[in-house]
């Protein structure tokens, strides 16, 4: 199936959310942080070499339960052809999402699993757009591990290496860990289906990575931020997955960049299903990024109704930043 989709990623008028101060740019948690086994800056990054590792952990624990759910092997092999980004705003992205339609966009589902379940929705509306008229709202989520999100495929042939912006907004800052954007990539000679995210925890910017999408996800990698959320006000968040890494045999960790600032990751946490550990997982390089979820996917309760709002989604090889 092709899906063709008319953006217009330049042609946005800024809108304001109500006045609320700075987002503070917490330091990092438990120390320094250490290498990630051979992880290169890819050219326009802007930072440093190293993203997580060895440091103290600290924090408060809030060990991750995280199911699988979510995409099967038809995702894997039959990716249909995503939408084009255009648009000068899009400064690059290979897809890119306004949501100046009002409407979910074309050829998104309900993934398996992790979609539907719990108090809240996603939907595209008008309530608090950060340009323009709509934006992707997390409405009304409450109780018990609300879980609402959207899957939709990234264009064949992708790469190992995807950048990705989004303007955030957040009513809440979550005490517990919940995913806003996965992003799933195929292993050469595999079914497995290994995954990343960005998203919150313990009130922070995390970024993890997680094992096989299906059976389990498990293990995980968890990467906590010293980077606050900022609630009530519109933050740039970028992320960047290298899951080739310079043709090593590991993926490298996650990276996160908030305001144009690149969050500091304390110690890396690894979660098994039953136990926690310092050690990192083996994170198996992939050759191929092949569809995102978007929404919020709480896999704890959730401390009181949130509602969070995203606009101006972009996806591509290189940096792409947030449109102003």
């Amino acid at each position: 199936m092709v899906v063709a989709l008319s953006l217009s990623c330049g042609s946005k008028t800024p809108r304001q959310g109500p006045p609320a101060g700075a987002a503070g740019m917490g330091g990092a948690i438990g120390g320094a942080p250490g290498g990630t086994g051979g992880q290169t800056t890819p050219p326009g990054s802007g930072g440093d070499t190293s993203t997580g590792g060895t440091g103290g952990a600290g924090g408060t624990s809030s060990v991750d339960d995280a199911g699988a759910g979510g995409t099967t092997d038809a995702a894997v092999d039959a990716i249909a052809d995503a939408p084009t980004a255009v648009g000068p705003g899009c400064k690059g992205a290979l897809v890119c999402y306004d949501f100046e339609s009002c409407a979910t966009p074309t050829g998104w589902t309900v993934p398996n699993g992790e979609g539907n379940q719990g108090a809240g929705k996603t939907l595209v509306d008008n309530v608090m757009p950060h340009a323009g008229a709509c934006s992707l709202h997390m409405k009304d989520f409450s109780g018990d591990q609300p879980q609402h999100a959207y899957l939709a495929n990234l264009p064949a042939n992708f790469g190992p290496t995807l950048w990705g912006s989004a303007w955030v907004y957040t009513t809440s800052a979550p005490s517990m860990h919940g995913a806003l954007v996965k992003t799933r990539y195929s292993i050469a000679n595999s079914k497995d289906v290994d995954w990343y995210e960005v998203g919150y925890e313990l009130q922070h910017y995390n970024g993890q990575w997680h094992n096989p999408l299906p059976p389990s996800g498990l293990p995980e990698w968890i990467l906590r931020s010293g980077t606050p959320i900022g609630v009530n006000q519109w933050q740039c968040v970028e992320w960047l997955f290298d899951a080739g890494n310079g043709g090593m045999a590991q993926a490298a960790d996650p990276r996160v960049w908030v305001d144009g600032q690149e969050v500091t990751f304390g110690a890396g946490i690894q979660y098994d299903g039953n136990n926690t550990h310092t050690q990192r997982p083996t994170t198996p390089a992939g050759n191929n990024f092949v569809s995102i979820e978007v929404g919020l996917t709480m896999y704890h309760p959730i401390d009181e109704t949130t509602n969070v709002y995203l606009d101006d989604l972009a996806f591509g090889r290189e940096r792409i930043g947030c449109t102003p």
